[in-house]
């Protein structure tokens, strides 16, 4: 017993000067040492990603924003990771070519594995791209637009029950469910039918956000969901249980373009059809990325627009003078082509940044020059869509709800700055999507016409 007693407080003497020593490394002899940030990120990036973002509920980007202030474009947030803020850096990472890739340490924790959004490979990546572009490009969503058309006509009835009961309406749940129903029509083949749901309730969107409430401890402690991966399946989820797993027992698919595209051979040059369980992981992570980030633009869009009368008084104007009669057709082809409704709808995406956090990317193996500094390859670029639509050398008075910026002379630049969709060749392949789901339809017509008679 006192031998062993000798051995543990030995192994622990020696895990300490081991976790010293690595210390003082990093924080004197390492690359990226000579690079300003917390004292405590440059040692351990569970600990101080575990404050910021369980501690302090999701806050680091916040401190991470103060930190630029104080240190400049560029600021050390963990050991082997920096976090840029500069855009012209960023158009640099995503051109065509680029060598940076996405980080497997991060994707393969906070997506599924192989998926179009967690693949990190560029060469699986491209080929899954290939498959799923017919069912998002620019035609297909011409095609859908009838389809998203009617969910708004079917959501702003809705609403109208509500109007008609005095009841207030949920924006939050409601707006998701009008999102998942349209892209659970695309992924699925069929609506989830949260529209129609008392409460806009639907299984998916609970197990998705119980399973948010989660997401920070993927990138504080990669170990414990590497650990969990590791484990037999039952196993794993019963040590570690992630709510968004059991949606994977019950989808039922029906024929959609989505689905018979992951699972024809023929597709794409060198794709693998899929299996039952890879199948139902691209699934869920098309209805996650479909779902979410859409109706949060929709959230923050309606409250913009509500908060500032100049604006919708603009845009109600600008669509009445469009479509001046109750019986005209209100079509997809027609709004998008409206420039100031156009300009209020990415301004909002400007400021509401789907996905406003981190998004580290791979430096390349032969390294990169980061302001005549040689940085090694292996090293993690953070960027963040919420600062870098927010850097006031491209967007001037940053915090300002202002769509006219998007209408000045000269403006056109403003579009390849734009991050909410990142850039390149891992540019959400929803976007157009997204586009269609953000313009109004007929209902929204025919009360402004109301309105104004």
């Amino acid at each position: 017993m006192a031998s062993f007693i000798r051995l543990s407080i030995a192994l622990v003497a020696l895990y300490l000067v081991f976790w010293v020593v690595r210390a003082v490394y990093r924080v004197t002899l390492h690359p990226l040492a000579k690079y300003p940030g917390p004292f405590v990120a440059a040692i351990s990036k569970p600990w101080y990603h575990w404050y910021w973002n369980i501690y302090h509920r999701g806050l680091l980007i916040f401190e991470i924003e103060r930190l630029h202030a104080r240190y400049g474009p560029v600021v050390r947030i963990a050991p082997d990771e920096l976090h840029i803020n500069d855009p012209e850096v960023f158009q640099e990472m995503t051109r065509v070519g680029s060598r940076f890739t996405k980080d497997p340490s991060f994707y393969s924790f906070v997506t599924f594995p192989g998926t179009s959004i967690g693949e990190h490979d560029p060469d699986a990546h491209r080929i899954r791209r290939q498959v799923l572009t017919p069912a998002f490009s620019p035609a297909r969503v011409q095609q859908l637009a009838s389809m998203i058309k009617a969910k708004v006509d079917e959501i702003l009835a809705r609403y109208e029950e509500f109007a008609e009961r005095g009841q207030p309406v949920n924006i939050f749940t409601s707006t998701k469910a009008f999102t998942m129903d349209i892209i659970s029509t695309i992924v699925f083949g069929k609506p989830l039918g949260c529209i129609q749901d008392p409460q806009f309730r639907n299984q998916f969107i609970e197990f998705l956000h119980t399973t948010f409430e989660m997401g920070w401890v993927a990138p504080a402690f990669p170990n414990l969901i590497k650990l969990s991966y590791s484990l037999p399946e039952a196993v794993a989820e019963k040590v570690f249980p992630i709510p968004l797993f059991e949606f994977k027992k019950v989808p039922e698919f029906d024929r959609s373009i989505v689905i018979d595209m992951l699972v024809d051979p023929n597709s794409a040059k060198d794709h693998s059809v899929l299996n039952e369980s890879q199948l139902a992981d691209e699934v869920i992570m098309l209805l996650s990325a479909g779902n979410d980030s859409v109706s949060n633009v929709l959230i923050i869009g309606l409250y913009k627009i509500l908060r500032h009368p100049e604006v919708y008084a603009r845009v109600s104007e600008e669509v009445l003078s469009a479509f001046p009669t109750i019986s005209e057709e209100v079509t997809y082809d027609k709004v998008k082509r409206l420039p100031y409704l156009t300009a209020v709808i990415k301004e909002v995406l400007r400021v509401s940044c789907p996905l406003p956090g981190l998004t580290p990317r791979v430096v390349p193996p032969e390294g990169f020059k980061l302001y005549d500094k040689h940085v090694p390859g292996g090293t993690i670029f953070n960027t963040s869509a919420y600062l870098l639509n927010r850097h006031p050398s491209v967007f001037p008075d940053p915090d300002r709800f202002d769509p006219s910026r998007w209408l000045d002379p000269g403006s056109a630049y403003l579009d390849k700055y734009m991050t909410s969709f990142y850039r390149g060749t891992r540019q959400c392949i929803g976007k157009d999507v997204a586009f269609c789901e953000l313009f109004p339809g007929k209902k929204f017509h025919a009360k402004l016409k109301k309105r104004q008679v």
